[in-house]
């Protein structure tokens, strides 16, 4: 693993490869392919992600049936 400060080493978000590399070995190849994704790609997939579930039972801490769910005041 080639831990050196070279710009030549260094992606456009600021981090070496090796720490991708890293990260897959550590974590999985899916995750390290998510964080070499640009981060306005990850945020627009978050961002749908959290569109999809922004409801108030997804949110609520209770079950609707104990908190009165989408139609509480």
């Amino acid at each position: 693993m080639n831990q050196s400060n070279d710009a030549r080493d260094t992606r456009p978000d600021g981090y070496p490869e090796w720490y991708y590399e890293l990260l897959a070995r550590t974590m999985g190849d899916a995750k390290a392919d998510w964080a070499r994704l640009p981060r306005r790609d990850r945020e627009a997939e978050l961002t749908a992600l959290h569109r999809s579930f922004d409801t108030p039972d997804d949110l609520s801490v209770w079950p609707a049936e104990l908190d009165g769910g989408a139609d509480r005041a």
